[in-house]
């Protein structure tokens, strides 16, 4: 089990009543020779704890060591090749947090990325500032990516949406159609019958 410590970035937060936290990360070396790799199988959590994608944090491991990175989302399986001892990976981590999580302002992990005209801003929800993300860094290209695969998944969704709802409307007016004949016709048995 990993143990709960404050979200922080390259200088440390000593407040034990800091209310913004996170596990600390584990790295489990795998494999011997050539094939060597290191799993972090509590990821999934560190990223909620960030308010990021776990995808993300993985690929940052993956720039700053300069290894192949493998996000498996099904599995929820974050794998570094080669062998990294559990405080590089937290001391590497500190430094994204650092990078794209702190507001630079506030120093709160309160940010999300906006994406403008392929330029990353990092809104604060605590102090509302806007500041533009060092876009020099290798992870900034993995962001605009992720954003444009998000944009075009949501516009698929809403386009499926609306032909649901166009088809469950068209459905319900041939619905209103059958009862308006089936009426018009008793109708017009009654009045057969008179």
């Amino acid at each position: 089990m990993a143990s709960i410590i404050n979200i922080q970035g390259t200088t440390p937060v000593e407040d034990p009543e800091y209310r913004y936290k996170m596990p600390s990360i584990i790295g489990k070396v795998e494999g011997r020779g050539n094939g060597i790799k290191t799993a972090i199988p509590n990821m999934t959590q560190v990223a909620l704890a960030l308010h990021r994608d776990p995808g993300e944090v993985t690929k940052f491991f993956g720039c700053e060591l300069g290894a192949q990175t493998t996000w498996v989302q099904d599995t929820e399986r974050s794998i570094v090749n080669g062998a990294h001892t559990t405080s590089d990976l937290q001391n590497n981590l500190f430094k994204y947090i650092e990078k794209f999580v702190l507001c630079p302002n506030c120093r709160l992990p309160e940010t999300d990325y906006k994406v403008r005209s392929g330029v990353i801003y990092s809104a604060c929800g605590a102090c509302g500032a806007k500041e533009m993300v060092d876009m020099s860094h290798k992870l900034t290209t993995y962001i605009l990516a992720q954003d444009k695969k998000n944009k075009k998944e949501k516009k698929k969704d809403d386009k499926k949406k609306k032909a649901k709802d166009g088809a469950e409307e068209a459905a319900a007016a041939d619905e209103k159609d059958k009862k308006k004949k089936k009426k018009k016709d008793k109708d017009d048995k009654k009045k057969k019958k008179k």
